[in-house]
């Protein structure tokens, strides 16, 4: 949830905690949008009967990850089907890291990886990718110039972002503040701090900086 009243996502979760299924609506950012809002993607999880996730997959069956397990149980690798793209993700322990990498053909043309603490909280997220290049034709048309921007495609830009997060924990091991260090698209940079509020019980109550979320629960009988 974006604010208090505008419905973002709802997750649903079985008796024993595990995700099931996940509803996410269009993205509203004023009154008018909000009337028109509608779902965007339903995504279904599957397990086996280790109790381990092994795919998420949309509605209509477009878009899916499936993971794979090392014997002891721990993940080893994902693929992430968007469209007629394919991420590849390999996660690695003591420390945990994971990354994820997108070919065409042989040719890596985006890859980021994750640095974990505490098994969970990411702390360090970097990398690069290929956009194709932004060009500009000018032509003439009746005697009047015309500009036409184009992507080329056959001419790459290599990108590099890298994200550090400072995390702060109180003396309940909750996570309470995030300080943001982001440098993006090469030299581009962005600065901000993640607050995090709970529930009396424990629950994740509010993440307040970039972008606010708020969460809300229900529970079975």
């Amino acid at each position: 949830m974006t604010s208090p009243k505008d419905l973002s996502e709802i997750i649903e979760f079985d008796r024993t905690g595990k995700r099931i299924r996940s509803t996410k609506y269009s993205a509203s950012y004023n009154r008018k949008t909000r009337k028109r809002k509608r779902i965007e993607k339903i995504k279904l999880f599957r397990y086996n009967n280790k109790n381990q996730l092994i795919k998420i997959i949309d509605s209509v069956g477009q878009d899916s990850t499936t993971f794979k397990y090392e014997t002891n149980g721990k993940l080893t690798s994902s693929r992430k089907n968007l469209g007629s793209f394919a991420y590849e993700t390999s996660y690695s322990y003591q420390p945990y890291e994971s990354k994820t990498t997108r070919r065409n053909d042989s040719i890596v043309i985006y890859q980021k990886t994750k640095e974990h603490e505490k098994d969970f909280y990411i702390k360090r997220f970097y990398g690069y990718y290929f956009e194709p290049k932004l060009k500009k034709v000018v032509d003439t048309i009746n005697g009047i110039p015309n500009t036409t921007a184009y992507k080329d495609y056959s001419d790459l830009e290599k990108f590099k972002d890298d994200k550090t997060i400072t995390n702060f924990f109180n003396n309940k091991g909750q996570l309470i503040k995030s300080d943001i260090n982001s440098v993006f698209m090469n030299d581009r940079i962005n600065e901000y701090e993640l607050t995090y509020k709970y529930y009396e019980n424990g629950l994740l109550n509010s993440i307040r900086g970039y972008v606010p979320r708020y969460f809300k629960y229900e529970f079975w009988e």
